[in-house]
C-alpha cells in the first residue's frame, strides 16, 4: 500500500514547451521595476526570464520568480534572498570580484541580453537518449547529471524545492552583447544560451525564507 501511495503521490516530470501565449518567459529584457543586485562578478548577472507563479504548477511560489545568475563565471553556487521580489539581494557567494571565468573575453562590464520566448508546461516521460538534445527546461522534478544535490535555504535551513532546469543550445539567442568571442567558437557560445558549454542549470526556490539557488551540473 505504501509503495501505491508513494506512486501516486511522486511528481510528474514536466517540460516546457514554446508556447506564444505561455506564463513563462526565457530570456527578454530586464523588467525596469527589477533591480540587478551589486556584484563584482565578470559580465555580472544575466537576467534569464521568469517563471510565473500563476501556473497550478508553481502555485507554491510565493511571487513571479526572476531569473538571474551569472552563468559565465565559475560559481559553485549563488543564493538570492526575495524578500523584496523585484530587489533580490546576493546570499552567496560574498567574493564576488574573487570568482574566475573560463572565458578571457569576458570583463566586469561585459553583458549578454537574450530574445524572449514564451514557454507552457506539458508533461512527458523525461528526458532520455532520444531526446536530450531537443529539451529545453523542465520543471516538476530535477534530471540530475551529477549526484541529486538538494540544496537547503541558509536562513531558514529548511530543504528547497525544484522549481526548473534551464538546458544548454536552446531556441534562446542573444540579442545583444558588447563583447566578441575569441574564436568562432566561443563566439557561438556567446550567442547561444548555454551553461558551461553544455550543461544544465539547475533553479531550487524555498518560499517561506523566499531564497532561490542556482546551480550548474554538467559532465
Amino acid at each position: 500500500m505504501s509503495f501505491l501511495k508513494n506512486l501516486f503521490n511522486s511528481t510528474p516530470q514536466l517540460q516546457f514547451v514554446q508556447d506564444d501565449k505561455g506564463l513563462h518567459q526565457l530570456g527578454g529584457d530586464i523588467p525596469s521595476d527589477f533591480k540587478i543586485p551589486e556584484n563584482e562578478f565578470l559580465c555580472g548577472f544575466q537576467y534569464l526570464g521568469f517563471i510565473s507563479n500563476a501556473d497550478k504548477y508553481f502555485d507554491w511560489l510565493p511571487f513571479p520568480l526572476h531569473l538571474i545568475c551569472p552563468i559565465f563565471t565559475d560559481f559553485d553556487y549563488v543564493f538570492l534572498d526575495y524578500e523584496n521580489p523585484n530587489q533580490p539581494k546576493l546570499i552567496y557567494p560574498t567574493n564576488t570580484a574573487e570568482i574566475t571565468t573560463a572565458y578571457d573575453e569576458l570583463t566586469k562590464d561585459s553583458y549578454v541580453l537574450y530574445n524572449k520566448a514564451n514557454f507552457s508546461l506539458q508533461p512527458f516521460e523525461g528526458i532520455n537518449d532520444d531526446n536530450e538534445f531537443d529539451v529545453i527546461a523542465i520543471a516538476g522534478k530535477p534530471h540530475w547529471t551529477q549526484s541529486s544535490e538538494t540544496p537547503t535555504s541558509p536562513k531558514s535551513n529548511k530543504k528547497m524545492q525544484f522549481v526548473c532546469q534551464l538546458m544548454s543550445n536552446g531556441p534562446i539567442t542573444a540579442k545583444e552583447k558588447n563583447f566578441n568571442g575569441a574564436s568562432d567558437y566561443y563566439e557561438k557560445l556567446f550567442t547561444e544560451l548555454n551553461f558551461w558549454c553544455d550543461g544544465d542549470l539547475k533553479v531550487f526556490f524555498e518560499p517561506t525564507s523566499k531564497v532561490a539557488c542556482y546551480f550548474i551540473q554538467n559532465t
